[in-house]
């Protein structure tokens, strides 16, 4: 089977915009007109043939010679515009479009890239010989929707086979469509833009649609790791046996700073305290109850210059620097001090007596071996809301915690117990 041309010269496939312009239009325009002119010059007769352009029947023939070779140009293009496969994209929704949006002036579905948008169009006129069925619409949806699971409902048949549901017969012309999915769309507007033209272009239009996008959160494994879980119940302790707990710290050592608002005890570690609480002074001129703002191991923290020091009872000396809460001494083994070692800085913003705690990169004071120039105080001092009357030393006080679990006596009188006995 051969094919006949209906043109002197074939035009290949041109991508260029509709607009006929462009250096292939022009010399492929070229060639036409002279080979139209060639077989204008063989069936002239001999009286009016010229091997020059200058007669003025030559001329005339010149300009309509451009001017069919422009039309079958044109024609050749049209040629290549008869497969929805090879539509140019200028044309394709003019030719195939407006078949599946007669509304075009309503919007047309936003869709990247002319090869899908070709593909799509295609897809669509398939679904529209179909029917307008809940398949179709469903496939219709399928085709802008990517990633996700697409259901469309159909709240008649539901509420006719599923016991105790909302809806009813009455609902015979309303659907949900519901886009689910574990992801968000890149673009949830265009996305729900392009299911409103979609169920425009397919559904039957006594049919009411309802568009949803459904969210499915799924958690994956944080981390591999083994543990353990104790759980431990205050209340059952409370239960089973009678268990008094932490109710308060108590101590006759207490002394009250020249500021007023500090108030130290080098014999007792206030680590467990929690914020706010109460410190009760029982006796004497300072007696009375004051809010604690702070536990605290210095006064006034961090000091790069080094000060003098020593230590009760075994008796160190030196000079320390603080750092960050950390006391730095290089020409120091902190190892030989004791449980309970009071260091008192004797120069500086920190003057004052502290208790050690714990060696930097060791363990506690008085329970490590090695060498250790560095060391940790306790939290020994408490900062006041409020001043003190007076500074003093030997203070007794008292100071509440706040625990869950802690049980007071309670007396009982004229209650039978004895239900309580029977097994």
């Amino acid at each position: 089977m051969s094919i006949k041309k209906v043109f002197p010269t074939s035009l290949a496939q041109n991508p260029a915009p509709v607009l006929e312009k462009g250096q292939d239009w022009k010399d492929s325009h070229r060639d036409q007109v002279e080979k139209i002119m060639g077989v204008f010059f063989e069936v002239l007769p001999s009286n009016y043939y010229s091997q020059t352009m200058g007669p003025s029947y030559t001329l005339q023939f010149q300009a309509l010679a451009e001017q069919i070779a422009s039309v079958q140009l044109s024609a050749q293009e049209i040629f290549h515009d008869n497969s929805f496969d090879y539509t140019r994209s200028e044309f394709l929704f003019q030719i195939l479009g407006l078949f599946v949006f007669p509304e075009p002036e309503k919007g047309i579905p936003n869709i990247d890239g002319d090869i899908t948008y070709r593909e799509f169009l295609t897809k669509m006129i398939n679904l529209l010989l179909q029917g307008s069925t809940k398949a179709s619409v469903e496939a219709g949806v399928k085709l802008v929707v990517t990633g996700s699971t697409v259901e469309v409902l159909e709240k008649s048949i539901l509420g006719r086979d599923t016991e105790n549901s909302d809806w009813s017969w009455d609902d015979q012309f309303e659907f949900e469509v519901n886009i689910s999915g574990t992801s968000f769309p890149t673009n949830p507007i265009v996305t729900q833009q392009n299911v409103d033209k979609i169920l425009q272009a397919l559904k039957p239009s006594h049919t009411l649609y309802q568009y949803r996008h459904v969210f499915n959160e799924t958690f994956s494994s944080l981390f591999t790791a083994t543990h353990d879980w104790v759980y431990e119940e205050f209340k059952y302790e409370d239960y089973r046996k009678y268990w008094g707990g932490l109710q308060k710290i108590s101590g006759t050592t207490g002394e009250v700073l020249t500021d007023r608002f500090f108030f130290l005890d080098t014999s007792r570690d206030f680590s467990n305290l929690s914020i706010p609480g109460t410190l009760t002074i029982l006796s004497g001129g300072n007696a009375g109850t004051y809010k604690i703002s702070q536990i605290l191991t210095l006064p006034v923290g961090d000091d790069s210059t080094s000060r003098s020091y020593t230590t009760s009872p075994t008796g160190l000396t030196g000079k320390v620097t603080i750092a960050n809460g950390v006391l730095t001494d290089t020409n120091q083994n902190f190892v030989t001090a004791i449980e309970g070692e009071v260091l008192t800085i004797t120069e500086g913003p920190n003057v004052g007596s502290y208790r050690l705690k714990t060696l930097v990169g060791g363990g506690p004071v008085g329970f490590t071996s090695g060498t250790f120039t560095q060391v940790l105080l306790a939290p020994s001092l408490l900062k006041l809301s409020s001043r003190i009357p007076t500074v003093a030393s030997s203070q007794s006080y008292e100071i509440t915690l706040d625990r869950l679990g802690v049980k007071t006596a309670k007396s009982v009188i004229d209650e039978d117990v004895s239900l309580q006995f029977i097994l």
